[in-house]
């Protein structure tokens, strides 16, 4: 037991507040980790070994865990990385869909396809990003000897192909696509449109814009023990956040940087990291012991293991699409098996585009006008264009100053709801309007600034060139079909019926259920969630739940029973005022009891069982109540462009073109959450 006086001395004096610590978990009908509250349809079948494991009131795993899979390589996953590092795994794998770690943080010009906004309404929504291939045991729709397709076989390159194969007979499976295969230079061009085509949207390149700096300061953006270069200034353009983000998984030893073999990576750590592994190149080249990560690997799909029939860890299906030249691409499936899974795979993947009234109609007929944020790059696209930006939080606003100078016109949609956000930020000539109600029909020949635009308020608007919807993300994991329930909404705060006996995790994307802590699945604690909260300090919470995810499963800290999670998990729906949007919203006070619970039970853990101590999390609060001051009285040049500081609202209302602007007692509670 590594322990020092001074540190003993801390964890005994965190373990005596750790009574406090619960009665304040227990606040308001939030249960201790002790209770064993349970809700209709979930059983406390404390017999059942495999299910419960109710000895001495713990929960108690079904096999050893000693392969862990990551999925996702930004700043969530890199911390689960580093904390499972520092516990004897066998084997830990990282799989990153891009090209390089950082994860949000990691900028392309390359852009993500747009969703048709009917997609939205289907029970399959969460399908959008992508529908594994496979289903129905099925691999892709092939070309004929890797010739050029058809275009009907191009139309149904999404749609799975009655000759396709049995994946579970091919794989490992692996094809190059030839574009000089080509008979034309046309068919070339086509081809290698088509291409390039799934190979970005394999990667999906992430929701960030050129122009973009980091709107939390960077002390607060900083991982525990890796800190930022002395000087850096808080306000940092996203390029930095990138290369600090890929700087501490270099540290790590699993950057791409790190290798000199060329852009297709899979690193494994160098010589130098305790795991003496090396770096290689081919991901089905993967070694069954030690660490290590494939980059350009999307997983397709998690699945239960069974060995001698019971249940016994997770196989997840790999998928990999690249360019290995200029003329050639490579596309492979693989599968390989780990007895637990961290899911770090962020919350934008799914954009949300609000179903107005006659925008999808509006969508068809102009697509190149009407975008999601998440695929905003730069400002050239709104030159002398009159633009409505719809939303009021992060990338709403963020995209409202960055087109300020180039748009004819620059108009901010808000709806009138309960949360102030960053509307302070934007510029004062931006016209405020309320929420659309619908979006009248055009008619045939006549162009997007000919259309109508009604408010709710019954304003219409007309003349604007182009729409961008800031209007957030959905929860999915298309990984996980198994876990989603899109009908389970309508059962509201109750369990939901299943044929497999276990809970949904995603219903209708506004929220996660099922989580204990909001980081193990309950019904299987061999699958976490990382970094799923809104307003948490990320690069700090990510050090504790990944601490506490590695312990864990590393023995070394131990879980309830499941009855006692269903419990806690039941009254923190409660507490949090039921599952709806914003379920998952950790304000300042329950960011820091989370942190203060985690820190406090692993600690009392480590000196029961062995390991390190952990420190209290980095005080910040100084910081930003310094940095919300700036940025509100408009000291922050770097965020806030404003010379007038704060929005002239009463300019705004005074100079209004009529009732479509929102009044000065309207905007103080306009908001439209960007997640």
């Amino acid at each position: 037991m590594r322990l020092s006086f001074l540190h003993t001395s801390l964890a005994l004096l965190l373990i005596i507040t750790a009574e406090a610590e619960q009665a304040v978990f227990s606040e308001n009908g939030h249960s201790d980790l002790g209770d064993t509250i349970t809700r209709p349809g979930i059983q406390a079948d404390g017999n059942d070994f495999g299910r419960v494991g109710n000895v001495d009131g713990k929960y108690r795993f079904e096999w050893p865990i000693k392969d862990v899979a990551i999925i996702g390589a930004g700043v969530s996953g890199l911390l689960s990385y580093r904390a499972l590092s520092g516990q004897d795994f066998r084997k830990i794998r990282l799989f990153e869909r891009d090209d390089a770690p950082g994860g949000n943080w990691h900028y392309s010009d390359e852009v993500p396809p747009s969703i048709p906004i009917t997609r939205g309404d289907d029970d399959d929504w969460w399908k959008v990003d992508f529908e594994p291939y496979f289903q129905n045991d099925k691999l892709p729709p092939e070309y004929h000897n890797g010739e050029y397709p058809s275009e009907k076989r191009q139309e149904r390159d999404d749609q799975y192909d009655s000759k396709q194969e049995d994946v579970t007979a091919k794989l490992p499976w692996r094809k190059v696509y030839d574009v000089s295969s080509g008979t034309n230079k046309s068919e070339r061009q086509v081809l290698r449109s088509h291409l390039e085509k799934r190979r970005i949207g394999l990667r999906l390149p992430k929701p960030l814009w050129k122009s973009l700096k980091a709107n939390t300061p960077a002390p607060q953006q900083q991982v525990p023990g890796f800190p930022w270069p002395p000087g850096v200034e808080w306000a940092s353009h996203h390029s930095k956040v990138s290369r600090y983000l890929r700087s501490f998984a270099s540290w790590l030893g699993i950057s791409p940087g790190d290798d000199s073999t060329g852009s297709r990576t899979d690193a494994k750590p160098g010589a130098d990291h305790p795991n003496g592994s090396a770096l290689r190149s081919d991901p089905l080249e993967a070694d069954e012991t030690g660490p290590d990560v494939s980059f350009n690997t999307r997983v397709e799909h998690i699945s239960k293991r069974f060995v001698g029939g019971r249940h016994h860890g997770w196989t997840l299906v790999l998928h990999s699409f690249i360019r290995v030249d200029q003329n050639r691409y490579e596309e492979r499936y693989w599968e390989e098996h780990f007895d637990a899974v961290v899911i770090a795979a962020g919350r934008f993947n799914i954009p949300h585009i609000p179903s107005i009234p006659g925008l999808a109609d509006w969508q068809v007929r102009f697509p190149s006008e009407i975008l999601h944020s998440r695929q905003y790059r730069s400002p050239e696209i709104s030159q002398g264009k009159n633009v409505i930006v719809v939303g009021a939080s992060a990338s709403a606003t963020g995209i409202s100053i960055d087109i300020n100078s180039y748009a004819a016109i620059s108009y901010l949609s808000i709806r009138v709801i309960s949360r102030q956000t960053h509307l302070t930020t934007v510029p004062s000539n931006t016209t405020f309007i309320g929420e659309i109600k619908a979006f009248h029909p055009v008619h045939h020949g006549q162009t997007i600034s000919e259309g109508k635009i009604e408010l709710l308020n019954g304003s219409v608007i007309t003349g604007v060139d182009q729409l961008i919807f800031g209007t957030g993300f959905r929860y999915a994991f298309p990984f996980l079909p198994q876990y989603h329930n899109t009908s389970g909404a309508a059962a509201g705060n109750h369990p939901i019926d299943s044929e497999s006996g276990e809970q949904p995790i995603v219903t209708d994307g506004t929220h996660l259920r099922s989580l204990y802590l909001d980081t193990f699945y309950i019904d299987q604690p061999t699958i976490a969630f990382q970094g799923q909260n809104v307003g948490i300090q990320t690069f700090v919470y990510g050090k504790y739940a990944g601490e506490a995810i590695a312990r864990v499963w590393a023995g070394k800290a131990r879980l309830p029973n499941r009855a006692s999670m269903w419990g806690h998990f039941w009254n923190e729906v409660e507490l949090r005022g039921g599952l709806k949007k914003g379920y998952q919203w950790f304000n300042a006070k329950l960011n820091k009891r989370y942190l203060r619970f985690f820190i406090t039970w692993l600690n009392d853990e480590a000196i029961k069982n062995g390991g390190d101590l952990l420190d209290p999390a980095p005080d910040v609060d100084e910081v930003m109540s310094l940095w919300m001051k700036a940025r509100e009285n408009g000291l922050l040049s770097d965020v806030n462009p404003n010379p007038d500081g704060r929005n002239d609202f009463d300019f705004v209302t005074s100079h209004s073109r009529g009732k479509d602007v929102i009044g000065i007692g309207e905007w103080q509670q306009a908001a439209q959450d960007d997640w």
